[in-house]
């Protein structure tokens, strides 16, 4: 098989592990044909993600970094900065694509396409609160807008103190009419005090719907 069958038979599904390779390809994958995906990798036909995850060159320009960072890291979802800026909570363009993850913390970067994703740890029993979505046969999770802002307090935690001229230091949109119900939900699923604080405490200063009871 040369390059040119190989992409057209992997033009669905642009971002493959060796793994899925093997299904895809079936009788023509055997353990030698490892060694002409390297030498493709080498040539630049494809690019090598992360260690037995690849992507082909062809399709740089039609996957963006959301759904690459979900196929990075698994289990993960993007939340944090990088959500928080795709949903206009934070003003600061974020470079890095940022994820969260119930494996060990981690950070990953991809030359060929100048990409960055970083992945913070967090207990299995906060992990959720995201939705799935799936562009050109590749899909990728997204936390939803207050997810985003629970995960942001939970990592944050030691550096915030829940004043209203702290979260106005992060420059928080006071546009957005945040659900504070998932707010208060999300937050309690850490079982961290001081996450529930900062939660409650954004809900006062930011929701402009009548305040619920704590």
């Amino acid at each position: 098989m040369n390059i040119f069958d190989f992409t057209e038979k992997l033009k669905e599904y642009p971002v493959f592990s060796t793994q899925e390779l093997k299904l895809i390809l079936k009788k023509d994958f055997r353990n030698s044909f490892l060694v002409k995906l390297n030498s493709w990798v080498k040539k630049g036909y494809i690019f090598q993600l992360r260690r037995g995850l690849y992507m082909l060159a062809n399709a740089k320009d039609k996957i963006n970094y959301m759904q690459l960072a979900s196929k990075i890291y698994r289990p993960s979802y993007i939340s944090l900065e990088f959500a928080l800026n795709y949903y206009g909570i934070i003003p600061e363009a974020v470079f890095t694509v940022t994820s969260i993850s119930t494996k060990k913390t981690a950070f990953f970067e991809v030359p060929e396409i100048r990409g960055y994703f970083s992945y913070q740890k967090i207990k299995t029993s906060a992990f959720g609160g995201f939705n799935t979505f799936t562009e050109n046969g590749v899909s990728f999770n997204l936390a939803e807008m207050e997810k985003a802002l629970v995960d942001f307090f939970y990592i944050n935690r030691n550096r915030m103190d829940g004043l209203k001229t702290n979260f106005e230091g992060y420059r928080f949109s006071d546009v957005h009419r945040y659900n504070q119900e998932k707010i208060l939900r999300f937050a309690r699923n850490y079982k961290n005090k001081k996450t529930l604080f900062l939660a409650k405490n954004f809900i006062k200063y930011y929701n402009k719907d009548t305040l619920i009871k704590f």
